[in-house]
């Protein structure tokens, strides 16, 4: 059984909440409008109950969409990095041995294969220094790759 109080699922059970108090206000309101028969006194629980209620199951069913959406988005781009990494596996090393130095592209930069920041991965492709420039790739300053480049 799920925890009640996730903290995951805590927008969701905030819009089912919101929706459900605008669905009693609109009962409040409506209730209190039927014990009137003149349509002017009826207005203010109209307005009250009424219109403050719809806004509420509004705002509950808004906040339920928004939700929805960044779980969804959440989701697929978790599948298009696997995606990614797959091709990226598929394609290998692009570097031609003994073509000279390679270096290790990140998702903004390269570095040294000997790179601090890189060197515990090996879900990263090796390239030349060349190829990275062209994928518009910044050489990294804590490991200077652009020695290697220049």
């Amino acid at each position: 059984m799920k925890n009640l109080f996730d903290p995951s699922r805590l927008p969701v059970q905030a819009a089912v909440g919101l929706s459900v108090l605008g669905f009693g206000l609109i009962v409040l309101g409506w209730n209190g409008a039927a014990s009137y028969d003149l349509t002017p006194r009826q207005f203010p629980f109209l307005l009250s109950g009424g219109i403050a209620g719809l806004g509420v199951v509004l705002v509950g069913l808004t906040m339920a969409l928004v939700n929805e959406m960044r779980r969804s988005t959440t989701a697929i781009l978790a599948k298009l990095e696997q995606v990614a990494d797959r091709s990226a596996e598929a394609a290998g090393p692009t570097v031609v041995p003994g073509s000279g130095p390679a270096v290790v592209a990140g998702r903004t930069t390269y570095h040294l294969p000997t790179c601090r920041l890189v060197v515990e991965r090996d879900d990263l492709q090796t390239m030349s220094p060349d190829d990275a420039s062209g994928r518009g790739l910044a050489p990294c300053r804590i490991c200077d790759a652009a020695q290697v480049a220049g």
